[in-house]
């Protein structure tokens, strides 16, 4: 079974996938996966951005988000070059995983779950929802970045929201809105239980 694990922004979904990965669960997250996906895509990465995005640190080959987030910020259509090359690397490796397990349980943590089509490969999509509201006083708390930082993550994210996409697997519904732990874990266990996972 593949379950996605998809949120906006500071909704909790990152606590979400952590609980779900002491119950014993295998949790792939999205982002520290294409980061390795970069290293894996080397001749394709440097050929898309140029040799500017990588340097050799202690012997070692090191490539620089910063510097392909320079280059996607001049010319945005190179961010879909480089999902290009990221998304069907990834995808492949889920595929690969299902195959030679086809019982096991796989949580694919990420944001741009529906932006990447990786809901498809999905059995079910646990979405963690908060408001606006909780979401931007915990960054606030939480992160040295201002509102107006905040709004422009958000508005980046518009096809993550449940309410404007359709997932593509049967969707299942974590409030998130400033409970405490004890509910919110009661909500995670309580999907987990109708997907009959066995949590360990």
């Amino acid at each position: 079974m593949i379950i996605g694990l998809a949120g906006k922004s500071c909704s909790g979904k990152n606590y979400v996938g952590k609980l779900l990965e002491a119950m014993g669960l295998l949790v792939w997250d999205m982002d520290v996966m294409c980061h390795d996906g970069l290293y894996e895509n080397l001749d394709a990465v440097v050929s898309a951005f140029g040799p500017q995005v990588v340097s050799e640190v202690d012997g070692k080959v090191v490539v620089s988000r910063p510097e392909i987030g320079k280059v996607v910020f001049r010319d945005p259509s190179k961010r879909t070059e480089l999902e290009g090359i990221l998304y069907p690397w990834l995808k492949d490796k889920v595929l690969t995983w299902k195959a030679q397990n086809p019982d096991g349980v796989l949580v694919i943590n990420g944001a741009l779950l529906y932006r990447s089509g990786f809901d498809a490969l999905c059995d079910a999509v646990i979405y963690v929802d908060a408001s606006y509201e909780v979401r931007l006083q915990r960054v606030l708390c939480r992160d040295s970045i201002s509102q107006e930082a905040f709004d422009r993550r958000e508005a980046s994210q518009t096809d993550v929201d449940y309410r404007a996409v359709n997932y593509r697997a049967p969707l299942y519904l974590v409030t998130n809105n400033g409970c405490n732990l004890d509910e919110l874990n009661r909500q995670v266990f309580s999907i987990c239980d109708k997907l009959g996972i066995i949590r360990y």
